[in-house]
């Protein structure tokens, strides 16, 4: 059975990665540069980049691979106390930035934030009305988005009596529950919201990730309220498994890709791991005072006058000293050279690029992502620093309360068809 689970996982896993290269491989073709708007930086074809030599391994997981846990990262941080082990750390954090190492690559855009709450609400709300439409158009064409009528229909839909949705703490059917007024109280309710999807894969976040992280702290709160509650808009969504990462940046570029009346169309998708640092170390030509400076050349995570720049784990004698308990607003600190915020800390960030380890004969695959995060170490937060969540066995999406996602955005031109006569 656990066999099976692993095949299934790594089928998909290799689908998923298909669908990853078509979209790259179409980001890369004809790319040609238009003005993006606000939001977005434009990163040109030749930037500052990290040495592979000066990797910085760590892995996220209730335990690491090979049943066995990695501890040598004492030179690097003194103090750490979740689930994440550095590998081969035996490099300072200041010779991880001390890489003078440039590439040249094609160019592209990157968003200047974290994908939000809102941001990915939007998404899932989306798959909500493409369903009602499809599924009940008596109530689709006929009442409001934020009609009781219509919120009532939608309660009716995700409240489940399958055993999978009972265990995820789902309603069954002989506990229905009274029927929701708006949209505020329908996303207060235990309902099975799994079966919101997106090309056939479950788009909802895993909101469970702050108990789950978290096993002796009461973060019950931060599990029903941080991705549905208005005061947590603009905070970067959490719980996201690289498969919904992948689909939201695919939904995206469906939704606002397609330019009809120009000639080119934008690919939304995942940043591969070297266009994440490229980003992360961009070094402006004149020192900006409103923004905190490229990693690879200023102190670890405190400006000149000593302020914090980003959002980390700290020690326990500094705990709560960077203004943030857990997350932290999109738009919170200095941006970096590229005007990107929270490259450092506040979640760690998704890439597309894939990573095996071997040992022996047995295998584990899994996601790069960068960055660090509110619960990860200063060490995490450098441009070399490279997070890895793995499949794992079990065959479940991993997912956690520190990691979420930005996108790049590639425009490139349209493919004229050609007209063959017939003779």
């Amino acid at each position: 059975m656990m066999m099976m689970k692993k095949f299934q996982c790594s089928l998909k896993a290799m689908l998923l990665m298909a669908v990853t290269m078509s979209f790259q491989a179409l980001g890369t073709a004809q790319s040609v540069y238009v003005k993006m708007g606000k939001g977005w930086s434009y990163i040109t074809g030749a930037q500052r980049a990290v040495n592979d030599s000066n990797r910085v391994n760590y892995l996220i997981g209730t335990e690491a691979p090979f049943g066995k846990r990695v501890n040598n990262f004492h030179d690097m941080e003194p103090y750490y106390k979740h689930d994440s082990e550095f590998l081969n750390a035996h490099l300072s954090p200041s010779e991880v930035y001390e890489s003078n190492m440039m590439v040249n690559g094609s160019a592209f855009f990157i968003s200047q934030t974290e994908v939000s709450n809102l941001e990915y609400r939007k998404f899932v709300e989306s798959c909500i009305a493409k369903w009602m439409k499809e599924n009940r158009p008596e109530i689709a064409l006929k009442y409001k988005w934020e009609s009781p009528e219509y919120v009532q229909a939608v309660q009716a839909w995700l409240e489940s009596s399958s055993a999978t949705a009972a265990a995820s703490g789902a309603v069954t059917s002989a506990t229905v529950q009274a029927p929701a007024k708006n949209w505020g109280e329908l996303y207060m309710r235990k309902l099975d919201w799994g079966k919101i999807t997106y090309r056939g894969e479950s788009i909802y976040p895993n909101t469970q990730v702050w108990i789950s992280d978290f096993m002796m702290s009461y973060n019950e709160p931060m599990r029903d309220y941080y991705f549905v509650h208005p005061a947590y808009n603009n905070y970067p969504v959490v719980g996201v498994s690289y498969m919904q990462a992948t689909m939201y940046c695919q939904w995206y570029s469906d939704a606002y890709g397609q330019k009809e009346k120009e000639e080119y169309q934008i690919v939304y998708r995942l940043p591969m791991e070297m266009e994440w640092e490229r980003a992360a170390s961009v070094v402006a030509e004149k020192r900006s005072k409103k923004s905190s400076g490229s990693p690879v050349n200023n102190n670890f995570m405190r400006n000149s006058k000593g302020a914090y720049i980003a959002n980390f784990c700290d020690s326990l004698d500094n705990f709560g000293q960077d203004g943030a308990m857990f997350t932290a607003p999109v738009q919170s600190y200095y941006t970096n050279d590229a005007g990107c915020y929270n490259m450092q800390g506040n979640v760690a960030e998704w890439t597309s690029t894939e990573i095996v380890y071997r040992v022996g004969e047995y295998t584990e695959e899994g996601h790069i992502i960068k960055g660090g995060g509110w619960t990860l170490p200063e060490a995490a937060c450098t441009v070399g620093a490279r997070g890895i969540l793995y499949y794992g066995v079990a065959g479940v999406a991993p997912a956690a309360s520190y990691v979420g996602f930005r996108m790049v955005a590639v425009p490139t031109k349209k493919f004229r068809r050609l007209i063959n006569p017939e003779f």
